[in-house]
């Protein structure tokens, strides 16, 4: 009985031995995130940027994750005292009346909009209209008019969203957002507040990112990039206004997370080794 107890736990030893040397499970891939979907319309463009703004996200949250996790195990009862411990928590491109653009298909009639918007128009009138995976969907009072407006470019399979209200004859954009391919074959996203510009690699795995967000300022409209960029769109055209205007910037590159943020007061620079995390990345 000894002998044989003492052969299952050199087997068991072995297998242990053997599974740390095992090549490790790929990361999540953009191909796994559904970026490479065919869709050639409005909804399925919108599946594609929220793939990629998933990918990058899931890049930074488990990335900063693991990076905290280190501190609290060191210092378990003030870990949120350290200098190097991330407060900050990432949301990147969350606007409210996005969710409105479910309903933005073909089959959506102006007759079937009525029922559809009913919860959401606030007993204003409704009216819809649709051509070639464009639309526009209004609400309709007295002394206001609420548009919400999609277009998406096939061609260039990009896509802008736009919300603005009309109040007594003054127009006001309160929501917009953009994405589309770059001539280099990496994708940008802006809205009011945020930028972003990824680059996958040929299996679909990110290999740079540039994001930030504003602070008490706002990028216009009329910098658009939809359907094609007019200029050259990288890093650099995320911060171009400066880093002194941004809450926080996250940079992606050769492995390295760099978050950057001000919430607590000065700015606070933490580089984060991805090599160093690489099993918070296995598909579980």
């Amino acid at each position: 009985m000894k002998k044989c107890l003492s052969l299952l736990l050199a087997l068991l030893l072995i297998f242990l031995c053997s599974c740390k040397n095992e090549e490790p499970l790929k990361h999540k891939t953009a191909d796994m995130l559904n970026i490479t979907n065919t869709d050639k319309t409005f909804q399925g463009c919108m599946s594609r940027l929220n793939s990629v703004i998933d990918a990058m996200s899931a890049k930074i949250e488990i990335l900063e994750s693991a990076h905290n996790s280190v501190i609290k195990s060191e210092n378990p009862d003030e870990y949120f005292l350290e200098e190097d411990y991330i407060l900050t928590s990432f949301e990147p491109f969350i606007l409210a009346s996005s969710p409105i653009t479910d309903g933005f298909t073909s089959d959506m009639t102006n007759e079937s909009a009525q029922e559809y918007y009913k919860l959401n128009s606030n007993g204003m009138d409704i009216i819809f209209e649709s051509e070639n995976e464009n639309y526009n969907l209004t609400f309709v009072s007295e002394s206001l008019v609420e548009n919400y407006t999609a277009e998406y470019d096939a061609e260039n399979d990009s896509l802008r969203y736009t919300h603005s209200v009309e109040d007594d004859g003054a127009e006001t954009v309160k929501e917009f957002l953009e994405f589309a391919k770059t001539e280099s074959e990496g994708y940008v996203i802006q809205n009011l507040t945020q930028r972003c510009y990824i680059e996958f690699n040929s299996d679909d795995e990110i290999v740079y990112f540039c994001y930030g967000e504003l602070k008490g300022d706002e990028f216009s409209p009329d910098e658009s990039i939809y359907p094609l960029p007019q200029e050259e769109t990288d890093g650099f055209w995320v911060t171009s206004k400066g880093k002194m205007m941004f809450s926080n910037i996250h940079t992606y590159e050769n492995g390295i997370l760099i978050h950057e943020d001000c919430s607590s007061g000065p700015w606070k620079t933490i580089k984060i080794n991805a090599d160093d995390f690489a099993s918070a990345f296995y598909r579980q």
